[in-house]
């Protein structure tokens, strides 16, 4: 799935909840960054810690 596709269905499942659009342009961003700094591998083992 490319990135696009991602924002596309994140976008629609966020209206599906009635967010709203500043929440939904903020969740994208911070996506980003975090795309832009984290490895997948990274993310997966910072969420295993959280628990």
């Amino acid at each position: 799935m490319s990135e696009q596709d991602f924002f596309n269905y994140l976008t629609l499942a966020l209206k599906n909840l009635g967010s709203a659009k500043a929440l939904a342009f903020n969740i994208e961003n911070e996506i980003k960054r975090l795309l832009k700094i984290y490895s997948t591998d990274e993310v997966i083992n910072k969420l295993q810690n959280k628990k």
